[in-house]
């Protein structure tokens, strides 16, 4: 199966979750954007982060952007 992105921390394949700093990294809703921020960042929430543009949450739609073919276990489709 192929995914539109991976997750910068888990690896596994993704369809739709967040978007960091304009695609630098990408974190599935597994493993979350609070994770991300406290282990990459001094931003004191995710509302902070928002609001400031670090981030965005997406869904990958359009089966042309689906490039990945993960080799591990998915979060989500």
């Amino acid at each position: 199966m192929k995914y539109a992105r991976q997750c910068s921390v888990s690896g596994a394949g993704m369809n739709k979750g967040y978007v960091i700093c304009d695609g630098e990294a990408y974190v599935s809703e597994a493993v979350g954007i609070d994770y991300w921020l406290k282990e990459h960042t001094t931003y004191e929430s995710a509302e902070e982060a928002y609001e400031d543009e670090y981030y965005y949450y997406t869904e990958w739609e359009d089966e042309d952007d689906y490039q990945y073919e993960s080799q591990t276990q998915t979060h989500q489709q």
